[in-house]
């Protein structure tokens, strides 16, 4: 990676309208309507009911253009994962409406030659008609195949690590189907081939395109709705969570929650593999 090219980047915000129809997506992206019966779920696919979005909608909108394939940067972009994602909501988030993003690189830590690096990159959300903030999002992107490249900034600290022995209060199966990240992909625009060309999967170490981070994700947030607020979406206030390993497109994941009063812990295990693929999670609801 060319560090000083990469620091140097400035971004030029991004506005993107949206209506119901994107709203519906993105929950459907997220396997809801699967039980037509569950009313629960019913608001965020079906407009007839004073549809809500899903706050976890908020990672997807104003997606950033894919910079990092740009050959000035030096990126080994083929091996980019997500590391950790956070979002804030500082209000509910609209079903329909039209937003303004902002981004910035906070800091880049270099893991060292043949370990990666990390760039942790900031994402401001706000109404694009009264300017009213709407959503701060941190992620953490892995650059697998980049290292040696030198370091800036201060990198804020990261997900915490859940109790040693903690017992789950909960657990929800989600069955993906197996064409989900390419439903996904259109639902988030997030179009980085990894999910959806076998050959770039395999390019990248993976033996077929793998499931989006954000989507399995979305689908912890969808758990945490129907376990800890179903029909309330507007409480969930934050986010958090680590991505320990990828998911693959048609396995069962189980979401695992910690209840600690408005705080619920959470993790993610691809149930056929064995194998944790969201991990440190954490999710602070409030009244409003």
């Amino acid at each position: 990676m060319n560090l000083q090219n990469v620091i140097a980047r400035r971004f030029a915000p991004a506005v993107q309208s949206y209506d119901w129809r994107d709203s519906a997506l993105y929950a459907l992206g997220l396997g809801m309507g699967s039980d037509p019966l569950d009313e629960d779920e019913l608001l965020h696919v079906y407009e007839g009911r004073g549809q809500r979005a899903v706050p976890s909608q908020c990672m997807v909108l104003g997606w950033p253009v894919f910079w990092h394939a740009d050959p000035a940067t030096g990126i080994d972009w083929v091996k980019i994962l997500h590391g950790e994602m956070r979002f804030e909501l500082h209000r509910p988030l609209p079903h329909e409406g039209a937003v303004r993003a902002s981004y910035g690189i906070r800091a880049v830590q270099d893991k060292g030659v043949g370990r990666g690096a990390l760039i942790h990159f900031d994402t401001e959300i706000t109404d694009a008609n009264t300017g009213e903030a709407l959503a701060s999002l941190r992620s953490v992107e892995f650059l697998r195949g980049d290292g040696g490249c030198g370091s800036h900034g201060t990198a804020p600290s990261g997900t915490r690590a859940l109790p040693e022995g903690a017992v789950p209060s909960a657990r929800i199966d989600y069955r993906t189907a197996p064409q989900a990240a390419l439903l996904y992909r259109l639902a988030s625009r997030d179009y980085m081939p990894i999910h959806a060309d076998p050959e770039v999967a395999r390019r990248a170490g993976f033996e077929r395109p793998i499931s989006h981070g954000l989507n399995t994700m979305g689908l912890a947030c969808r758990a945490l709705l129907k376990h800890c607020s179903p029909r309330r979406p507007e409480r969930l206030h934050s986010m958090a969570v680590r991505f320990a390993q990828p998911a693959y497109p048609g396995e069962t994941i189980r979401v695992e929650l910690f209840e600690e009063g408005d705080t619920v812990r959470f993790r993610a295990l691809a149930v056929e593999r064995g194998v944790t693929v969201l991990d440190r999670g954490e999710c602070r609801f409030i009244d409003r």
